[in-house]
């Protein structure tokens, strides 16, 4: 598989795995738009209510993952590809035809856990068939339909008020919140006709299987050459080196810190923060202010996505630590800018601390 060229079928293939991509970026950042026009039962003065609102979605990834990694490896990855574009779909439409704050709450948080598992099933069955030479490139995509989708977001959002300005406080953000179900049942309909990870069937010793998935992906062989060449064992479970240790240390606190920057403040906040800023005068309507701020956000999510795209181009030729690095460097020269800035007491570039 190493020596395969990524053909037009594997691009199709990685578009059709990352789907949860797209949405989970989709579904952090529409929330930003369709918050002021929730019916006053929605809104709460409880802090704790109104941030569920925005991070619920993030909250049930992170258990998402979680048991996606327990359950990944007993009933593989193409059918928990399959589950996980279902609930997605359910949590979507639960969300547009949501009565009360509860059920928005608890479809958010559904969301989440749909696309967190997908999230983390993604990359590792990505993964495992990719060829060598493009497994990063292919890899990374997941990452970059994130950005995607929080650009698609915006856009979706700008179209809907655009279209319908007169019901945005009615009609706008159920579907603002419910188109994402579109591609979530177009991903569950064709996920049913993906191959199998052939490296999860070889290890549960289903060759028949694993040479029709290989077929599919091009690659001609039979059952005997694959027995030969991998025989499933009973080994003991080999134990993580102290290097091995160190490196998955090194890159869970990489991602880690990357958070902690408060880089999803603006794609959370984003279209709110640049409410509260009062940069445009004159009499504006909720729809009109909701328009330009989301406009003014959407500058930072395209920035975002082509950000991504240099790393989803250059990750196979210039390497992941070269780029870690470098993107780390930009991150603390401008965190250094920032805060001399905040220093000086000028707000170019910088949030104000106190909003007017």
């Amino acid at each position: 598989m190493d020596s395969e060229k990524a053909s037009r079928f594997y691009y199709m293939l990685t578009i059709l795995s990352t789907i949860g991509g797209f949405l989970f970026g989709y579904d952090t950042s529409n929330i930003g738009i369709v918050q002021g026009f929730l019916p006053t039962s929605y809104t709460s003065t409880n802090p704790f209510i109104t941030g569920y609102l925005f991070s619920g979605v993030s909250l049930g990834a992170a258990f998402g993952a979680l048991i996606a990694a327990s359950l990944i490896d007993k009933y593989g990855r193409k059918y928990m590809l399959i589950f996980d574009a279902f609930l997605y779909s359910l949590g979507a439409i639960l969300s547009a035809f949501t009565v009360d704050l509860a059920m928005l709450l608890i479809s958010r948080t559904l969301i989440g856990i749909a696309v967190g598992a997908d999230s983390a099933i993604a990359t590792s069955y990505i993964s495992e068939w990719a060829p060598k030479n493009k497994r990063g490139s292919l890899s990374i995509l997941q990452q970059w339909m994130i950005t995607v989708g929080i650009l698609g977001a915006y856009l979706i959002g700008l179209a809907i008020l655009y279209s319908l300005p007169s019901q945005a406080f009615s009609l706008d953000w159920r579907i603002l919140l419910g188109v994402a179900a579109v591609p979530s049942i177009i991903g569950l309909a064709f996920r049913f006709v993906m191959p199998e990870s052939p490296r999860w069937l070889i290890s549960k010793g289903r060759y028949g299987d694993a040479v029709k998935s290989l077929k599919t992906l091009g690659l001609d062989t039979n059952e005997e050459e694959l027995r030969k060449e991998y025989k499933v064992e009973d080994k003991p479970k080999k134990k993580m080196t102290p290097g091995i240790k160190r490196a998955f240390i090194i890159v869970g606190l990489y991602m880690m810190f990357q958070q902690i920057t408060g880089i999803n403040i603006p794609f959370y906040y984003g279209p709110e923060i640049i409410r509260t800023l009062h940069l445009i005068s004159g009499a504006q309507t909720a729809v009109s202010l909701e328009i330009f701020s989301v406009k003014a956000a959407s500058i930072f999510a395209i920035i975002n996505v082509a950000a991504t795209y240099i790393g989803f181009k250059l990750i196979d030729t210039a390497g992941r630590r070269t780029l870690a690095v470098a993107g780390y460097a930009g991150m603390g020269a401008f965190g250094f800018i920032a805060a001399l800035l905040r220093y000086e007491n000028n707000s170019i570039g910088t949030f104000p601390i106190n909003l007017p």
